[in-house]
């Protein structure tokens, strides 16, 4: 623990990039510019069924110098804007959904309008896009998110299917985040068994 607090984000990031292309992740430079890495990975959640993209913004907030709740999340709208463009298909008719990550690693320190941001949880209307906010704070020793997105099923029970790629990431971010030692805030998110 003592070594992830003295960690700067930008080694963190490196980090997280590299845990992610063990996973099968691909990396490269941020398509924006800036300090940080894209992983992305194509795939299925079901077999053949449900694919997905996955941009996953790794984002070192200290040298972007993004340090407010407003800052980060026009961050993350300038992912999803790049996200999106990169889908051929209209919204309303994707059988492929893109799901647009941005995860913001901070050495110096998250104020709360930052963890609020992460927090927030982000379902949307449409099926054409999900999208999650993930804010690591090496300092505290700390990542928040909003957790998992539970869906409702018969008799008012709920579930938290891998097939919602908001769960997969959730799981699979929890676990690689943990692997550097950090406590994620989110209720209901364990690591990814695979």
């Amino acid at each position: 623990m003592d070594t992830w607090r003295a960690a700067h984000a930008g080694h963190v990031v490196d980090r997280l990039a590299g845990l992610l292309q063990e996973r099968g992740y691909s990396l490269g430079p941020l398509p924006q510019g800036g300090d940080g890495v894209l992983a992305t990975m194509r795939g299925h959640s079901l077999g053949r069924l449900f694919p997905y993209t996955d941009f996953i913004f790794l984002h070192d907030l200290d040298l972007s110098r993004v340090a407010s709740g407003e800052a980060l999340e026009a961050l993350h709208e300038r992912n999803r804007v790049w996200a999106e463009s990169q889908m051929r298909v209209p919204r309303a008719l994707r059988y492929r959904v893109p799901n647009t990550v941005t995860v913001g690693v901070t050495a110096i320190g998250a104020s709360e309008d930052m963890r609020l941001v992460a927090s927030r949880e982000r379902r949307s209307v449409n099926t054409g896009e999900k999208n999650s906010v993930y804010l690591v704070d090496t300092a505290a020793g700390r990542a928040w998110s909003h957790g998992l997105e539970q869906d409702p099923i018969r008799f008012g029970g709920t579930w938290t299917p891998n097939v919602n790629p908001s769960n997969r990431t959730a799981r699979l971010l929890a676990g690689v985040i943990g692997e550097l030692g950090a406590v994620m805030s989110a209720s209901g998110v364990a690591p990814d068994e695979g």
